[in-house]
């Protein structure tokens, strides 16, 4: 039996965690230290510069190199930093889950990976199919609107946005931005992924069926594993729900990302009954 390394592109605010968490606890699973080991999106600069971990001092490497050396857990700060230094460590962590007996997945879900590009994807793949894994790649997407609305709130709960006096106009002005642009470009990764995975690897959704009995079961169904009915009531790093967003910047929203709109559309055409914001476009 070929074993699987699931690639998780996301997207932010569209239930990776809980896709990531259902995987994770099935029988054969082992997905590592980390719920999102954040490795690959540094590279891209500008809004991801952040991601890139500093390298540890000397005695902090010597240390975490000691630690390794007799089976004890590795500081999360060094792992991931050790993981971004050399890609071929990144692999052979996987691998040697991979190798442990009884384990048949693992994966990497990182919702900044939706705005990889086909050369980092493509390095990701064969690295990982090098050494005898086979790559399935999964990208689940919400209303734009609502995932930026999300996002900002996130970004401001954070400290990296400052608590605004009117959310409106936060948003009104966060909208058309970097960092939420590079989050919401569907139409761009699901390009990204046409070019490196074939559609029986591949498995996009909509965040707004993924918690359904129905949306559970196709999702089962791509990973292999078993279907657990009542997994949708449970959400995992959930955001509560914020004000509402006027008719009229839902509008303004949905019209800047027309050409996502009209992208996932044409793979999924239930988003005009799924996704609120549609109504605005003619799809």
């Amino acid at each position: 039996m070929q074993k699987v390394f699931f690639l998780g592109l996301g997207g932010q605010k569209c239930g990776s965690s809980w896709i990531q968490a259902y995987l994770a606890r099935q029988s054969g699973s082992d997905f590592g230290r980390l719920g999102e080991y954040q490795v690959w999106e540094h590279h891209l600069g500008g809004v991801f510069a952040r991601y890139k971990v500093a390298q540890p001092s000397l005695r902090t490497r010597l240390r975490a190199g000691a630690k390794r050396l007799v089976g004890a857990s590795e500081p999360v700060a060094h792992l991931r930093w050790r993981l971004q230094a050399d890609p071929n460590a990144y692999f052979d962590y996987f691998d040697q889950i991979l190798n442990q007996p009884g384990i048949v997945r693992t994966g990497d879900i990182s919702p900044s990976y939706a705005a990889l590009t086909p050369e980092l994807l493509h390095q990701i793949k064969s690295g990982m199919e090098a050494r005898g894994h086979r790559v399935k790649v999964i990208f689940s997407m919400r209303d734009p609107v609502d995932r930026i609305h999300s996002h900002m709130r996130m970004e401001i709960a954070k400290g990296r946005l400052p608590h605004p006096e009117n959310s409106e106009t936060a948003l009104a002005q966060f909208y058309p931005g970097d960092e939420a642009a590079a989050r919401t470009r569907y139409d761009a990764t699901l390009g990204t992924i046409a070019q490196v995975f074939s559609p029986n690897d591949t498995y996009t959704c909509l965040f707004e069926s993924l918690f359904t009995p129905q949306g559970t079961a196709e999702l089962a169904a791509f990973c292999d594993v078993p279907v657990e009915t009542e997994a949708g009531k449970t959400r995992v790093n959930a955001r509560a729900g914020g004000r509402q967003v006027s008719p009229d910047l839902a509008s303004d929203i949905a019209g800047h990302y027309a050409p996502v709109y009209h992208a996932v559309a044409a793979r999924h055409p239930l988003i005009k009954d799924l996704w609120p914001s549609a109504r605005f476009l003619d799809l």
